[in-house]
């Protein structure tokens, strides 16, 4: 059918997207768009040379797209710098790039099913097979439509056998499965590990201990995995000389102090900082990100991901992420542990966050925690995956009120007198929930170890 209707197309949106993007080159990593969706070809062409910059893991502005465009002999044919600088003239904010996108996308599907409908009409002038494959072919060309569309994907019996096939097939290669080992024997036992799209949750109370468990299993993984520990409470200098003393066998805060001698001097140079620098943890820098939220996490996670490979992200802690949203607090950690579920699905890996409880465990004869202790916990147990309690007896118990809770003795005490802390397994979606595991506190080694006998642990008295 000849019509002399040009195809839908808005020349002002797409150059707002080119524009938008130029300004702030992040932004292309949150977009759907393909160089065949913007009608006009030179903006096709300055959106397909950012996606090869994406790609290189190299910046996008002015300056890298025109040197991009100009190697390739097309800066020019897309109307040369001086078109570059209109784009990002006309843009009067790079926040409605996404609006922008959507009416792009959607007058892309427009021309798409005009070309559709065309290819259609034609088999039903033709004549030339029967009705039947007709009628498939042109099923055929609209479930393709739908898909390119962004339209829901419906995955049919054989899609799953194959998705199927290859995840059993990567499950059987992997001699110790998917799940990413704690470092921790007994919680690996329990929880299966870390398991890729998974949000786990660490509940504790304040200074009980939990950044260094993160830190625990994030040095774990990070021996042969690459991490990325974003922190909100700590930076990364403090959240180093934990790691420098540990590795040191000394004070934390003697490494913290300074003032050192020469031996002190030329172990931190000779053993911690090639051991640190050994460890695959990348660290969300606060000096940066002033406040680190949702978006800022999604957003390193994915530029780690697509240049080096990504196994975990490490969150610590819920509450002093800066998301705003919401009219009360349960509203907006309700939407960053969504946010967060979004993460580990979107980048196929786990994402393990700690997130402190409320001070109701203190006025309770068993302060071990519960669910009803997550403070402000909005959607915190829809939205998990697993949910760990951290739980330490002598937060609570120091050994001058021992014999006031269990007046006639207690041996737990004498053969246990500190440094046990317990970590309660409270959610478990994928098995059953259990009662939790003890791990030992190794204060000279600044680290959780598995108590496993208890031999190990007058070791280290």
């Amino acid at each position: 059918m000849i019509t002399d209707k040009l195809p839908p197309h808005n020349i002002d949106s797409e150059e707002a997207v080119i524009g938008s993007v130029l300004i702030d080159g992040e932004l292309i990593r949150s977009l759907t768009l393909q160089p065949d969706d913007f009608y006009h070809e030179e903006n096709g062409l300055f959106y397909h040379a950012m996606l090869e910059l994406k790609e290189e893991g190299k910046g996008i502005n002015q300056i890298t797209v025109a040197e991009k465009l100009d190697r390739q002999g097309k800066l020019e044919e897309c109307g040369g710098a001086a078109y570059l600088c209109h784009l990002v003239s006309m843009v009067p904010t790079s926040l409605d790039c996404q609006h922008y996108a959507e009416i792009v996308q959607r007058l892309s599907t427009s021309r798409k099913l005009i070309v559709v409908g065309e290819s259609i009409s034609k088999m039903g002038y033709g004549g030339d097979a029967d009705t039947v494959t007709n009628l498939a072919k042109a099923d055929k060309l609209l479930l393709d439509l739908r898909k390119t569309a962004g339209g829901g994907h419906i995955i049919t019996p054989e899609d799953r056998t194959r998705l199927l096939m290859d995840r059993y097939s990567g499950l059987y290669s992997k001699e110790k499965g998917i799940g990413l080992s704690t470092g921790l024997v007994d919680l690996d036992w329990r929880i299966g590990g870390l398991f890729p799209g998974d949000l786990v949750i660490l509940g504790a109370r304040p200074k009980v201990g939990k950044t260094t468990l993160l830190q625990c299993i994030s040095n774990h993984i990070g021996q042969s995995n690459n991490v990325l520990f974003c922190s909100a409470e700590m930076n990364v200098g403090s959240l180093s000389d934990r790691d420098v003393a540990g590795r040191l066998g000394v004070p934390a805060n003697q490494i913290r102090t300074g003032g050192y001698d020469d031996e002190i001097m030329d172990s931190i140079l000779n053993k911690a900082l090639p051991w640190i620098d050994s460890l695959n943890i990348y660290h969300l820098d606060t000096t940066f990100h002033h406040r680190i939220t949702t978006t800022n996490i999604y957003q390193s996670a994915y530029e780690i991901k697509e240049r080096y490979g990504l196994s975990l992200v490490v969150v610590d802690y819920l509450g002093l992420l800066d998301d705003k949203y919401g009219n009360n607090q349960n509203d907006r950690i309700g939407y960053m542990t969504k946010n967060l579920k979004q993460i580990a699905m979107g980048l196929d890996i786990p994402v393990l966050c700690a997130h402190q409880l409320n001070r109701a465990a203190d006025y309770r004869d068993d302060k071990r925690p519960t669910p009803t202790d997550l403070r402000d916990s909005g959607n915190v147990e829809q939205d998990a995956d697993s949910i760990l309690f951290f739980y330490r007896e002598d937060y609570y118990y120091k050994k001058e009120d021992w014999d006031r809770k269990y007046p006639q003795g207690n041996d737990y005490y004498k053969t246990y007198p500190a440094g046990i802390a317990e970590i309660l397994v409270s959610l478990q979606r994928h098995s059953i929930p259990g009662k939790g595991v003890k791990v030992l506190w190794d204060e000279k080694g600044q680290t959780y170890r598995d108590l496993a006998r208890e031999e190990e642990y007058h070791k280290l008295l």
